[in-house]
């Protein structure tokens, strides 16, 4: 309350958000205008900050499908403040509810979902800032890099499924990944961080939340972390995930070459979601927001099994074979 009215002039109640590494507090003005007051952790990237708010402003200048939170100014005309060695932003609040606490994903939900980010990577595909080329734990193409972390999974054989994972990752999947389109991309659709409105089979994607993970990575990255998470809840993992790049496809047509990548880029991020789970956890026990998709990542993980990633290739392809044709890669 006191940063808000010392920064933005602004006299707020507040209460405090969970969050993965930064504070975050929503705060309610005296008529009722709601925003987020985020206090960065005190190694975020000045570079990262910079890219973020180009892009949070390059998507307000381009609306799209959903909406996306509105940087405010602080009272000096900045779009980013500091309060001792933290950065300090505040945007607006969207309304809705979040896609994890849906009892059911209808199948026009996730369509939409899998479109809109689609639309959003259209508008982010000229876009090109120093900080989004990072090396970036959670860019997906640095997976193998969470290997020395697993020595935190307290489970012996979750731990040997793990490294097995990232190593054949790195082996098989790694090579032609490199050899994708990039471009910057939002890099973290899960699904606490979409926004919902309306109600069963007309529930439509209504906000898009968090842009700290942005990167310059492989286009095929965006697809395949949103249909993780639907994957993860639903009782057909594979017929979830369809719809999701079906509607991804519709506003973005993707090549051959990466729908066939997606399915190693969804077990390199439940790799990456679980090691890095556990030695948050270790870091930070009392924050139970780290932990909030471990056990259903887990059973995603003990499907693929039985159901491993090569199978799944025809079945996204079909997909979106039925929505427009693939583009082919020169030979």
């Amino acid at each position: 309350q006191e940063l808000a009215s010392r920064h933005y002039d602004l006299d707020v109640t507040a209460r405090e958000l969970p969050s993965y590494v930064d504070q975050n507090f929503r705060l309610r003005d005296r008529a009722g205008a709601e925003f987020v007051l985020k206090i960065m952790n005190s190694g975020e990237d000045p570079a990262l900050l910079e890219a973020q708010v180009s892009v949070l402003d390059l998507l307000q200048a381009q609306p799209g499908r959903f909406r996306t939170p509105r940087l405010v100014r602080c009272s000096a005309g900045f779009p980013v403040t500091r309060e001792g060695s933290h950065a300090v932003w505040l945007v607006t609040y969207l309304p809705g509810r979040l896609l994890a606490d849906l009892p059911e994903l209808p199948a026009a939900l996730l369509h939409d979902l899998g479109r809109g980010l689609g639309e959003l990577d259209r508008r982010l595909a000229h876009f090109d800032d120093p900080g989004t080329r990072r090396a970036y734990r959670w860019d997906l193409r640095n997976a193998p890099g969470v290997e020395p972390f697993t020595e935190y999974i307290a489970d012996d054989r979750g731990r040997r499924e793990v490294r097995a994972r990232l190593a054949r990752f790195a082996e098989g999947a790694l090579p032609v990944i490199e050899r994708l389109p990039f471009q910057v991309i939002h890099n973290d659709a899960n699904d606490h961080n979409v926004l919902v409105k309306g109600d069963g089979d007309e529930a439509r994607v209504s906000g898009l939340l968090d842009f700290g993970d942005i990167v310059w990575t492989a286009r095929a990255c965006e697809p395949a972390i949103a249909m993780t998470y639907p994957m993860m809840s639903e009782a057909d993992p594979l017929e979830a995930g369809a719809r999701v790049i079906a509607g991804y496809h519709a506003a973005l047509p993707l090549k051959r070459s990466e729908v066939r990548a997606i399915p190693y880029l969804i077990e390199a991020r439940l790799c990456v979601s679980v090691t890095m789970s556990a030695y948050r956890l270790m870091v930070d026990p009392a924050n139970a927001y780290l932990a909030v998709s471990e056990v259903p990542a887990w059973h995603l993980l003990d499907w693929m099994s039985s159901n491993p990633p090569s199978g799944w290739v025809n079945v996204f392809e079909d997909a979106c074979e039925s929505v427009s044709p693939m583009g082919e890669d020169a030979p």
